[in-house]
């Protein structure tokens, strides 16, 4: 029986580590022990961030791999995910211990980009069919991470947030991937020498700049009055011709 906490950063696997009783540093993993917790083999691992990243388009066909636009638009009919070559070992590590796992706690970040890092590892793996549960906490602090311990909850109520994650990384490589090169290559048949990178959120954003700076740009100062009333009467008439003003300007 072995359980598998996987992290989403070394960092994280360390303070998740710092909670329990006895750990034994690994290569690429911790061993944990704390009867309090855990009553079968467990080990801490993680990722380095995404372990496993969505292929490039020549991965889907070669013809992609050059800049064309009578090749766009580049639709996958199924996206490919594949391991960088400087996270493989690290990958290697988690799939071995995720193939020996008769339990896996998800314990990467509490949030939809979490929630994808766990999940893309798990499937690459091929581990999905192993049972999950899902640490939930948003401190690492000793007290808190080992409440959250006690308190797991049930491995797919976070699914959804898998899912919208995916569907926003498609998005991204789609849009990424299709507008970068498209604007790119018509760029360049007016004189552009580099590519031109577009996105779902840099390029909203760059317009966003660009048309504050033209209203900095063309900006022209006006003359402007400020009128300052002045009352000579008791205090009680002041407040009450305040009154009268303001509402006459408010006309």
């Amino acid at each position: 029986m072995t359980t598998v906490i996987l992290a989403e950063k070394p960092s994280q696997a360390r303070d998740y580590a710092s909670a329990f009783s006895k750990t034994t540093k690994k290569n690429g993993y911790i061993e944990v022990t704390d009867p309090n917790y855990f009553s079968d083999r467990t080990v801490i691992t993680w990722g380095v961030g995404h372990l496993v990243n969505l292929a490039e388009p020549h991965h889907y066909k070669k013809e992609w791999k050059k800049w064309k636009l009578d090749e766009l638009p580049i639709l996958p009919e199924q996206f490919q995910f594949f391991v960088p070559a400087d996270k493989k070992q690290q990958f290697d590590t988690v799939k071995k211990l995720l193939a020996v796992a008769t339990q896996v706690i998800i314990a990467t970040d509490a949030d939809r980009e979490g929630e994808n890092i766990a999940r893309s590892i798990i499937e690459k793996a091929r581990a999905s069919h192993k049972p999950t549960q899902r640490l939930w906490i948003n401190s690492l602090e000793k007290q808190e991470v080992q409440r959250g311990f006690t308190q797991l909850q049930e491995g797919d109520k976070y699914l959804s947030l898998y899912e919208e994650a995916k569907a926003r990384q498609f998005g991204d490589w789609l849009v990424g991937m299709n507008a970068s090169r498209a604007y790119s290559l018509l760029l360049q048949e007016r004189g552009l020498s580099q590519a031109f990178s577009v996105g779902r959120v840099q390029t909203p954003t760059l317009c966003l700049i660009h048309r504050r700076e033209e209203e900095i740009r063309h900006f022209k100062p006006e003359p402007m009055w400020r009128s300052t009333p002045v009352f000579i009467r008791t205090r009680a008439h002041l407040k009450r011709s305040t009154r009268i003003v303001t509402a006459r300007c408010l006309k």
